[in-house]
């Protein structure tokens, strides 16, 4: 870490260990209440899948892996503030302390990405589950953002660690120039403004495939709002990555980057909460019916699914059964061509239906 010139530090006041000002309590109380709650969510998901459910799937393996580091974050998080006085101004802080709470923020903004990237692909799994049986170009959407998440997270991940060559000199106080590290302010904006867009990614993603299965009303709005609470991490995302750029405008970089941590750490709980919630609508409909509504019955409908049936007559059935056919006889009309692929699309948006139905 390169100190400020000789003309800032000889600015600051002379420190002051005993009574110093300080930041207040409410990283720490942040944590703890959002650590809390995204349990209580993570054990309804879990109680959900495999006992009113019965369909526990890699989306809940992936959100189990985003528990490991985002727990690790809790506990390395709070120790800045209890162990390393980091609620206080960097020239109050006693210089041997530094080194070591610079240690823990290279940790920390590690884990956040692993965990950002784990809770990305735990949404993306479960869109995989839902358009298992859909058409074959979104499928491969949903494959490329996959790729993209882990690429982005496993890049940010080398990034932060391997910032300075030697790692250790990230540490290192000194009032020398460091051209053996990255700037850090660039590297976490990129990689806080990649975050941000991959999160839009992740919540727009299943919401335009709830949209295209065109659900009743009654359950299409719910699985929407569900979903759309993810716009709330993203939303804390583009206020992180503010916070971030403003840390790097102020020589107290300790003191300028308290915000930066509430929000990341906001951002970082309310995304596996809401990557949660979707899963859980099944235990709410079945405990509380009078808020959530009650579950819909077996027999999926949508829309259009009187269409299908007219449109499903033997020889249709007969095609349907082979959807993975490299040709079509060619003494099928034009006519009979359209209603057979209009029968078909229709056909699979209620598969697919029926597996939201069956995961949601």
């Amino acid at each position: 870490m390169q100190l400020p010139p000789e003309s800032v530090l000889a600015a600051w006041p002379t420190p002051n260990y005993i009574n110093p000002e300080q930041r207040g309590h409410g990283k720490l109380v942040l944590n703890v209440f959002f650590y809390i709650l995204l349990m209580i969510f993570i054990g309804l998901r879990l109680f959900t899948r495999t006992r009113l459910r019965k369909v526990f799937g890699a989306d809940d393996v992936f959100i189990l892996l985003a528990l490991i580091p985002t727990t690790a974050y809790f506990i390395i998080s709070i120790l800045p503030d209890t162990h390393f006085l980091w609620r206080r101004h960097i020239y109050d802080i006693p210089i041997s302390l530094i080194p070591a709470g610079l240690k823990l923020i290279l940790a920390i903004e590690a884990i956040f990405a692993l965990a950002c990237m784990l809770t990305k692909l735990s949404m993306l799994m479960l869109v995989r589950r839902i358009l298992a049986s859909a058409t074959l170009i979104w499928r491969r959407v949903t494959k490329f953002a996959i790729g993209i998440v882990v690429l982005q997270g496993i890049i940010f991940c080398l990034t932060v660690i391997f910032q300075c060559r030697p790692p250790q000199d990230y540490w290192k106080l000194t009032t020398e120039p460091q051209p053996n590290c990255h700037n850090e302010m660039s590297t976490l904006l990129v990689a806080g403004i990649l975050n941000t867009l991959t999160d839009f990614i992740v919540v727009l993603l299943p919401i335009r495939t709830i949209w295209t299965l065109q659900l009743a009303p009654k359950h299409l709005i719910p699985l929407i709002f569900l979903f759309g609470l993810g716009f709330i991490s993203c939303g804390a995302g583009i206020i992180r990555n503010y916070y971030t750029y403003q840390v790097f405008q102020d020589y107290d970089h300790i003191w300028a980057s308290y915000p930066m941590w509430i929000t990341a750490s906001f951002e970082l709980y309310i995304g596996i909460i809401c990557a949660s919630l979707p899963a859980t609508k099944p235990f709410f409909s079945s405990y509380l019916p009078s808020l959530f509504g009650t579950l819909p019955s077996t027999s999926f409908h949508t829309r259009h699914s009187t269409s299908f049936h007219s449109h499903n007559s033997p020889r249709t059935s007969q095609r349907m059964s082979t959807i993975n056919m490299t040709r079509i006889d060619s003494s099928i009309g034009d006519e009979e061509l359209l209603d057979f692929e209009k029968g078909l699309r229709i056909g699979m948006g209620i598969v697919v239906g029926r597996r939201v139905r069956r995961l949601l």
